[in-house]
């Protein structure tokens, strides 16, 4: 990196370190970190938000602004409308009425140039009108700053105050620009990585009174299909240096996502699964004033089966 980039980045990093809490899980770590959670870089959609970097096959890409980014972009290639409209229930077809993301959605002057389907992209609103958004990378863009989507689906957690994302990445599959309608995302991919990213995380959460959170879950989506797991969870905050959590997410032939013996560690406002009492390998950070939302991953585990791996967020309330 030249220097001018490096002094920018410690710049940035000492200016919003205070705003960001990211934490990812997962890949395969003989061949290093296939995605990272980060604050965002200028290019392509903005600095300074909740951003992750993605796999380019040598190395990570720039670090993608979510909110300015893929996800504005796919609402309004849906201008707004969920595949699966009001009903947040539905199982609908992911391959019908596909959508296409080109290079004029992302900058309208290379729009001029190339109609080339950079990837798929779908919309949803689930649980607690949870936004859903998927991508199914088509393109192979050879610049380094370039997105490198992969497959991936992301969620926003649906509170006003901050942004909060989490979702599951796996690499491009090959030939997928071959391919011009699919719902598979390669989520059996071996590389299958769950991560979680928000903006201004709650520092302290001692003394917060007891709350509530509608939690949704993802894991291995298809497009289209009702696949989430859903639940209340609990955090009991209490004045001490520990809190705890309790409560389960549920989904249908699924054994429960469970909450009951996770600790709260009040003084960083984050949690994770205590050896002995909980076994789902939970680790996650609260957001917002008075904790109005939160996020994670769950490992459940074992290092040997990250199909199990889940992630989840959720808001108060």
């Amino acid at each position: 990196m030249k220097t001018s980039q490096l002094t920018l980045a410690v710049l940035l990093t000492a200016a919003f370190s205070s705003a960001y809490s990211v934490e990812v899980k997962g890949g395969d770590s003989s061949k290093g970190q296939l995605i990272q959670a980060a604050e965002s870089d200028s290019l392509p959609f903005g600095a300074g938000a909740a951003g992750i970097k993605v796999s380019t096959g040598n190395g990570l890409s720039n670090s993608i602004n979510l909110q300015a980014g893929p996800a504005q972009r796919i609402r309004n290639k849906y201008g707004n409308t969920p595949i699966n409209g009001s009903n947040q229930n539905a199982n609908v077809n992911g391959a019908a009425n596909p959508k296409y993301l080109q290079p004029g959605d992302i900058n309208p002057i290379a729009g001029w140039f190339s109609k080339t389907k950079l990837a798929q992209v779908w919309y949803e609103k689930r649980a607690n009108n949870t936004e859903v958004f998927s991508v199914r990378q088509m393109a192979d863009p050879k610049l380094p700053i370039a997105p490198k989507f992969g497959g991936m689906t992301f969620a926003k957690v649906p509170t006003a105050s901050t942004n909060v994302f989490f979702g599951e990445w796996a690499p491009r599959k090959g030939n997928s620009n071959q391919i011009a309608n699919s719902t598979d995302l390669n989520m059996t991919d071996n590389n299958r990585t769950v991560w979680f990213v928000g903006e201004n995380p709650t520092k302290n959460t001692t003394g917060l009174a007891t709350a509530t959170y509608n939690v949704v879950g993802i894991n291995k989506h298809t497009p289209g299909k009702n696949d989430f797991y859903t639940g209340e969870i609990k955090a009991t905050f209490g004045t001490s240096d520990k809190g705890s959590m309790s409560g389960a997410l549920k989904r249908a032939g699924d054994r429960d996502l469970n909450f009951n013996g996770v600790e709260i560690i009040n003084s960083k406002g984050t949690f994770n699964s205590i050896k002995g009492r909980n076994n789902e390998g939970i680790t996650g950070q609260f957001y917002g004033n008075g904790a109005a939302a939160m996020a994670g991953y769950a490992t459940r585990g074992t290092d040997n089966n990250k199909g199990d791996d889940v992630a989840f967020g959720g808001a108060k309330k």
